[in-house]
């Protein structure tokens, strides 16, 4: 029956049945099962998290984190919020962007210092070409989950992956689905490591840190975005923002024990937001001046990095930490900022913004 064949039945008493709609009553009628956690508020059971950061955020050993975390049934970077409220589950952390024998190290050294013994929860697959856009390996890798009981899918990185996931909406949401079925048809929930867009030419990017992935479609697919921030040389921010069916975990950073120049284990903070974006700052305000050399008031003004209090604070505690300098600069009462042992007046009359000094 055609819709107008539909729509000449119809009487006053009588409403036609189709099988993709159903009265409201009905949907809400179905039971729902509880909620259930990887990882309580941090990662929800079925769903999509998004890592994702700028290069050398520290992003790829946050994931394996959680995929040490989830196959050993303990909290991720030792924050007891997070831990797993059952036991070990099998985890398959699939690493396409590092070499084998590198990744080998890392690993080894990090399992070992968590467990000691023998992990037969966890599997991986490390350069073996895994490619989301071929659907064969697509038919395959759901077959393999699904066979060996896998819950939990780590995939590093995204653009190794898959050739769509900087190409724009229409291609994103090509391997975005895919995705979306692996975790439906397979029953596992996903980690999926990506990079952000580049900052913009100013260091300073005012979007949401939730919607900085490349590519776009990232954040409307995903259903937990989480930022991650480089602070200094042993420091990440962790940042989850705008979840999409519940509030957002409160940020924490992290840092890391080193033994032989490798990473044993990671230690995890608490913080609040307020302090977190504080954190945020500091960071870009030392990465901007490292990239860009030294700068006056109005120059890291002409940046956009924020408001002066706001950047004045973070040069303030930076001074603290050793890694920002000041000097007096060439007005009285002016001061020009710059990474510590560099120096302050490199060359020209101009500070690296192209404002003249003050």
């Amino acid at each position: 029956m055609d819709l107008d064949d539909a729509t000449s039945a119809m009487n006053d008493d009588e409403v036609p049945v189709v099988d993709y709609i159903e009265p409201v009553e009905q949907f809400l009628a179905e039971e729902d099962a509880p909620t259930e956690y990887v990882f309580p508020e941090l990662l929800p059971c079925g769903v999509i998290l998004l890592l994702h950061g700028e290069p050398r955020a520290r992003k790829s050993l946050a994931a394996f984190e959680l995929a040490l975390s989830a196959a050993t049934g303990t909290a991720p970077f030792g924050l007891v919020r997070f831990k797993p409220p059952g036991e070990a589950i099998r985890v398959l952390y699939v690493m396409e962007e590092d070499p084998r024998e590198l990744t080998r190290k890392r690993l080894r050294r990090l399992v070992r210092a968590r467990c000691g013994t023998p992990l037969v929860t966890l599997d991986v697959s490390v350069r073996r070409g895994i490619d989301l856009d071929d659907p064969s390996w697509v038919k395959r890798l759901i077959s393999d989950l699904q066979r060996r009981g896998v819950k939990l899918l780590v995939l590093d990185a995204a653009r190794r992956l898959s050739a769509k996931t900087d190409e724009g909406p229409a291609k994103v949401q090509q391997i975005t689905a895919v995705l979306r079925r692996i975790a439906a048809t397979a029953g596992v929930t996903i980690v999926i490591v990506h990079h952000d867009t580049k900052p913009p030419a100013n260091g300073q990017d005012s979007r949401r840190r939730s919607q900085r992935a490349s590519g776009a479609d990232w954040f409307a697919a995903c259903e937990c975005p989480v930022h991650v921030e480089r602070l200094s040389r042993r420091e990440s921010l962790v940042f989850p923002e705008d979840y999409k069916f519940s509030n957002d975990p409160a940020p924490f950073t992290f840092t890391y024990d080193v033994e032989d120049q490798l990473v044993t284990r990671l230690i995890g903070t608490d913080t609040s937001t307020e302090l977190a974006d504080q954190a945020g700052i500091r960071g870009r305000v030392f990465d901007w001046l490292r990239t860009n050399g030294p700068a006056t008031k109005s120059g890291m003004q002409k940046a956009r990095l924020g408001r002066w209090e706001t950047i004045e604070a973070a040069l303030d505690v930076l001074s603290k930490e050793g890694k920002v300098d000041a000097a007096p600069g060439r007005k009285a009462g002016s001061w020009r900022y710059f990474v510590a042992g560099s120096e302050p007046f490199p060359g020209s009359g101009k500070d690296s913004s192209g404002a003249k000094n003050d």
